[in-house]
């Protein structure tokens, strides 16, 4: 026996169907719907928001160009759903992966929202102590060797006991590895302090290393230039760094905390590294 609809029933659940994908308009804090989805100003005033427009730029003509643009965006991700790629192992995993950071980002905003703004002597203090950023902030000039990361790391072990960039040349050449010479500078500023110290502690003329991702950087510092940096400067300046780290120790007391109340298991030969001191 089949089902009979009657002409009411029809109706009515035409009308339900529009209700909800039909009835959604451009209007009031709503500035464009795409195939039943609304961009709201809120999203719209987010946008703006990222782009640091200067004062005399035409505001209404650019939020007319970044709506389209979110309005193509809109359609593309649509596309994409149609395609079934919202249901794609690898969406899903960059997903969390997304979602998760901007948690993470949103979680430190809010915590540095916290920090309170230091006093002058927190902050005339800290710049006493850390010359570098400040009175001793200097451009070095270097004299840099840079080579592909090797993958015998025994390479890098050998470099340490070199004294000058030309014992750095015979045992790249003697290994076969191909290297560019060049000049640069560095700010001390723009270095860990930990780190400047070490550099600074070396003999005049001795090179230092610094291996980052896939390069080898090897440095000589050959002369230098003392940078001035006005006092209002350096207390705004510090008073940030200052709320920097308190920022960086609330985030490790929180990880911290966190790790004490969660259960973690991990599958054999997957256990986490372990924690630097």
């Amino acid at each position: 026996m089949g089902h009979f609809w009657s002409k009411g029933v029809v109706a009515l659940l035409l009308a339900s169907a529009c209700v909800s994908g039909c009835s959604k308009q451009a209007t009031g804090q709503v500035v464009a719907v795409v195939n039943g989805e609304e961009i709201t100003l809120q999203e719209l005033n987010a946008e703006l928001s990222q782009l640091n427009l200067p004062a005399n730029v035409d505001k209404k003509a650019v939020q007319s160009r970044v709506l389209q643009q979110m309005v193509d965006r809109r359609l593309l991700a649509q596309a994409a759903k149609e395609a079934g790629l919202d249901r794609d192992a690898e969406y899903l995993i960059q997903q969390r992966r997304m979602n998760e950071q901007l948690l993470v980002s949103m979680y430190g905003k809010k915590a540095f929202d916290t920090v309170r703004v230091p006093d002058t002597a927190t902050v005339d203090k800290y710049i006493a102590e850390n010359p570098m950023f400040f009175s001793g902030r200097t451009k070095y000039m270097l004299d840099q060797l840079v080579f592909p990361m090797p993958s015998d790391l025994s390479v890098l072990k050998g470099l340490q006991g070199t004294k000058t960039l030309g014992q750095v040349q015979d045992q790249l050449k003697s290994r076969n590895i191909a290297f560019d010479m060049k000049k640069a500078e560095m700010d001390s500023a723009q270095v860990p302090s930990a780190a400047m110290k070490q550099i600074l502690a070396l003999p005049p003329g001795e090179p230092f290393i610094v291996p980052a991702g896939n390069v080898v950087t090897v440095s000589v510092i050959t002369g230098s230039t003392p940078i001035a940096v006005p006092t209002e400067e350096a207390r705004a300046a510090a008073a940030r760094m200052i709320r920097s780290n308190s920022l960086d120790k609330i985030g490790m007391d929180r990880l911290k905390e966190a790790k004490a109340k969660a259960k973690i298991e991990y599958q054999p030969g997957y256990s986490a590294a372990p924690e630097k001191k």
